[in-house]
Formats: C-alpha cells, sequence, structure tokens
C-alpha cells in the first residue's frame, strides 16, 4: 500500500509539473485580411479565450515572444512592419517596440542577449534590437528574401530560412554570408531548429512533413509527416511537440520521435484559422 501511495504521489505531481504552463498561438486569420488574433489555451488544449483580438493592433500577427523580466510579449506584425508590446497577463497594448521593419515575420533572442528580427520584404537583412526596442544593427551583410525561420548550431553560426526561395542560408557569429546550407528537398520552408543531435529540423509548409538534414546539409528523410501547411513549433516539458497545422486549422501534438499522437487544439477552436506561432508559457510561482 505504501509503494503504492508512493508511486501515486509522484505520478500526480509529475503531471501537475507537466500541466504548469498556458499554450499561445498566433493566428494568421486570412494572411493580409483579418480576422487576426493571440489565442490563449490550457496545457490539454481546452479553455480557448482570445488573449489579443482582432480589433486591436494586431495586422497579421507572426510570432510571440515573452519578455518575463518586463511582463512584457512581444507580436510581430508582418502587415504593419511594428513588434508591438503588450502586459504579459492582459494582451493589453503597450506601445510599439519597433517599427519601419521590411515585415517583420519570426524572431529569437540570440546568444548575445539580443532580439535577431527577421524580414519578410525590403532588403530581407536579420535586425538586431536591445529588448528594450533599441536598434543595434543589420547584423548580416546580405539579405535572405521571405525569410521566415531562423536558428544557431552550437558553433554560434545563425541560418535563416526562405519561404519563396526553398533554402536555408547560412550565417557566421559576425553575420558573414557563408552560402546556401540547403537547397534542395524543400518546398516552402518556415521554422527551422536544431535538435540535440545536432540536425536540423525544417517545417516544410508547401509539403506534408518535418524534414531532417545533418550537420552538412545533407538531406536525411522525413522526421515526422501528416502536416499541411505547418508553420509554428513548441516542445513540451516532456519532450513531445506541437506544430501548428495551416490546413486543418489545428495544433497537432506528436511525441519526440516524431509519432503523431492526437490534435491537442482542435479545428477551429476559437475561430483558429490558420496558426502560424506556437509557444508554450510557464505559470508565474
Amino acid at each position: 500500500m505504501k509503494t503504492l501511495f508512493s508511486l501515486l504521489f509522484v505520478l500526480l505531481f509529475f503531471d501537475a509539473f507537466t500541466q504548469d504552463y498556458d499554450i499561445y498561438v498566433s493566428d494568421a486569420g486570412n494572411f493580409n485580411k483579418p480576422p487576426w488574433q493571440i489565442l490563449k489555451f490550457d496545457a490539454n488544449g481546452s479553455n480557448p479565450e482570445v488573449f489579443i483580438d482582432s480589433n486591436s493592433v494586431l495586422n497579421w500577427p507572426q510570432d510571440i515572444l515573452f519578455l518575463e523580466e518586463s511582463d512584457v510579449v512581444l507580436i510581430s506584425n508582418l502587415g504593419s512592419g511594428a513588434i508591438t508590446r503588450h502586459d504579459a497577463t492582459t494582451g493589453a497594448y503597450l506601445s510599439d517596440f519597433a517599427t519601419g521593419i521590411g515585415g517583420p515575420t519570426r524572431f529569437k533572442i540570440g546568444p548575445d542577449g539580443l532580439l535577431y528580427v527577421l524580414q519578410w520584404v525590403g532588403d530581407g537583412k536579420v535586425k538586431r534590437y536591445r529588448l528594450d526596442g533599441t536598434f543595434v544593427d543589420d547584423f548580416t551583410e546580405t539579405g535572405v528574401a521571405s525569410s521566415i525561420g531562423l536558428d544557431w548550431d552550437q558553433a554560434g553560426n545563425l541560418y535563416v530560412s526562405s519561404y519563396k526561395k526553398d533554402l536555408v542560408q547560412k550565417y557566421s557569429p559576425e553575420g558573414k554570408d557563408l552560402g546556401a546550407f540547403i537547397d534542395s528537398n524543400l518546398a516552402g520552408p518556415t521554422n527551422i531548429w536544431f535538435d540535440t543531435n545536432g540536425d536540423l529540423l525544417v517545417s516544410d509548409y508547401d509539403a506534408t512533413a518535418i524534414k531532417r538534414f545533418d550537420k552538412a546539409g545533407n538531406y536525411m528523410g522525413e522526421f515526422l509527416t501528416g502536416t499541411g501547411h505547418s508553420e509554428g513549433v513548441a516542445y513540451l516539458p516532456d519532450g513531445n511537440i506541437l506544430i501548428g497545422n495551416g490546413s486543418t486549422s489545428s495544433v497537432k501534438l506528436f511525441d519526440a520521435s516524431g509519432k503523431f499522437i492526437k490534435d491537442l487544439i482542435s479545428s477551429g477552436s476559437a475561430n483558429l484559422l490558420n496558426p502560424n506561432a506556437v509557444v508554450i508559457r510557464k505559470h508565474k510561482k
């Protein structure tokens, strides 16, 4: 009985730990036409609510980034060329973080603690900002057209995906153009990220899979299948993976090996149309 009680306690504790977060989804709506929204769900995909609505400053939203120390959340807006700053608890608009960007899409905090921002149009160079919104520089010496995914390898090299060019470009830690890292076996790449083995995973929007490439850029096959218009990825505390799936207006759940589990956020939940960013945020203690 004591052993059974201990096991039950461990299971309950683990479940509480793994459920200690919410899921936020950027909804691109009809792309350059509303409705647009940022949605919030419980860890199990239930209890949807509109975190930021279409009547706010949203304009073709792309990515979501919580800055916990400032208690704000940043939203990139392709349509307005602005990154907007919102209250992290209520979603209320506070101010513009940065403006005059050529259609900001994905952004991430880099190894140097600066915010790296991709541009869909314009010169396509990767911009850097301090976390207070101060512009630093155009980091890359060249641009990437319709850039929409970025990540770094262990050596600090930056990789940027181009949706329209069907490639992934590589840059040195100083922003020097090192050429195309991948220029085949892609059909509209969006999110890119490195796994623990150092392989690059690429979400292929116009295909039906997440694809794997080795450290040299060689195609290794499909990591997971059954996606359509995939954009937005988040890893859960248990190692499972959430993928936004635009063709079904849902968010799919896969295990760490790439096996499909279920639609965690069902089709059209809270009027979801086109998920293009999926982010988890742990509850504050």
